[in-house]
């Protein structure tokens, strides 16, 4: 192949591709068309039952109805997760939502995209829930108390079926607006979804946009341990604590602030810890903060007494499990390690044996988590 041929195909290549794309681009009335399929085979699946990995025809998950509906109805292949779904979709403002969008939410309290619907106009959407007094492929309202807090974003993957059109030559140059197009759906105006806020950027957020709609709680209750004291190895009941923590969601590194109530059964005082915290996500965070004592501690496997320090006070580290839905609760296993700071009895360090066997403990409990606008 000559040198001017090589550069004909490098030229020709690329826009015979970019045709390609371009030609598979839906026209205004094939997306209005498309919309209208999808919203009405959605429409036929109501009633069937939930059943996780599903995508029908006799039973669905969430991302299962999306998958089925979207590729039998108009030829596109979507993703077969939520959180894949949403990294395909384009994320539009609210008011811009026609039939046919999709509607996300966050219902897992660690701020993550974990559920998906059909927006079909009016404030609706059809959707498969998982929990809740209905089940299966529901219609459900955006201004539910649930779902208009839980509210993330629409997200778009075909085309608007609304545009601004000429009519055809009929002796005047009227134009007429999308307004005037009537809905494939019958649904409302565009802003019918004004009651949900949008941030600033961009994306939208449920709760009018309420200060605690991004904020957590939960609630964890551990049975503290470890395996020696400052004199031998030996398994140790350490005693118990409970841990409340709000953290907000909002941001890729979760800040957050609680209490742990604690009997040192080890070191027979009261405390208080007070951390401050910084969740990674759903699963893993790291904390740090002073501790108030009640009583005089002692070390451990020993008659010697210590001092509690109140700042630098503990550090540790807390993992969990996935969550159990218990209908708007989430129920985890959760495990802590941490290390409480003791001095000796003048305010000197202890040696590192008595040190690490009285400050060192693990939490093994029972975590309860709950977005903070379900409380309210």
């Amino acid at each position: 192949m000559t040198k001017s041929k090589k550069l004909l195909a490098v030229i020709i290549i690329p826009l015979l591709y970019m045709w390609h794309c371009a030609a598979k681009t839906l026209t205004t009335e094939q997306a209005a068309e498309a919309r209208k399929n999808i919203v009405s085979q959605a429409k036929q699946y109501i009633g069937c039952p939930y059943k996780t990995g599903a995508v029908g025809p006799d039973a669905f998950d969430c991302s299962g109805l999306i998958f089925t509906v979207y590729r039998d109805a108009a030829g596109v292949q979507m993703p077969r997760s939520v959180k894949a779904i949403y990294s395909k979709a384009k994320i539009i403002k609210t008011e811009e939502a026609e039939s046919g969008d999709l509607v996300f939410f966050k219902t897992g309290g660690d701020g993550s995209i974990t559920h998906i619907g059909i927006y079909i106009g009016k404030d609706q959407f059809i959707h498969a829930a998982s929990d809740g007094n209905n089940t299966g492929v529901i219609v459900s309202s955006l201004r539910e108390k649930y779902y208009k807090n839980a509210f993330a974003s629409i997200g778009r993957v075909i085309p608007s079926g609304r545009s601004v059109k000429e009519v055809p030559d009929n002796g005047d140059d009227k134009v007429v607006s999308e307004e005037d197009i009537p809905d494939p759906e019958g649904s409302d105006s565009e802003d019918s979804l004004a009651f949900l806020s949008t941030d600033s950027s961009g994306g939208q957020t449920g709760g009018d946009g309420r200060w605690y709609s991004k904020i957590v709680f939960d609630a964890t209750l551990f049975c503290d341990w470890n395996f020696f004291d400052t004199s031998r190895f030996m398994l140790n009941w350490r005693g118990i604590s409970l841990e409340t923590t709000a953290r907000y969601t909002g941001w890729k590194f979760q800040p957050g602030i609680g209490t742990i109530l604690r009997y040192n059964y080890g070191t027979k005082n009261f405390q208080i810890p007070i951390p401050i915290s910084i969740s990674f996500n759903d699963y893993v965070k790291i904390y740090a903060g002073p501790v108030i004592n009640f009583g005089n501690p002692s070390l451990p496997g020993s008659s010697q007494t210590a001092r509690g320090s109140f700042f630098p006070g503990i550090i540790g580290a807390s993992f969990q499990t996935p969550k159990l839905k218990a209908g708007k609760v989430g129920i985890s296993f959760a495990q802590d390690i941490s290390y409480t700071i003791y001095n000796d009895t003048d305010g000197g360090a202890l040696p590192f044996y008595k040190s690490v066997g009285s400050g060192l403990v693990l939490s093994s409990g029972v975590r309860v988590t709950l977005p903070l606008s379900n409380l309210l």
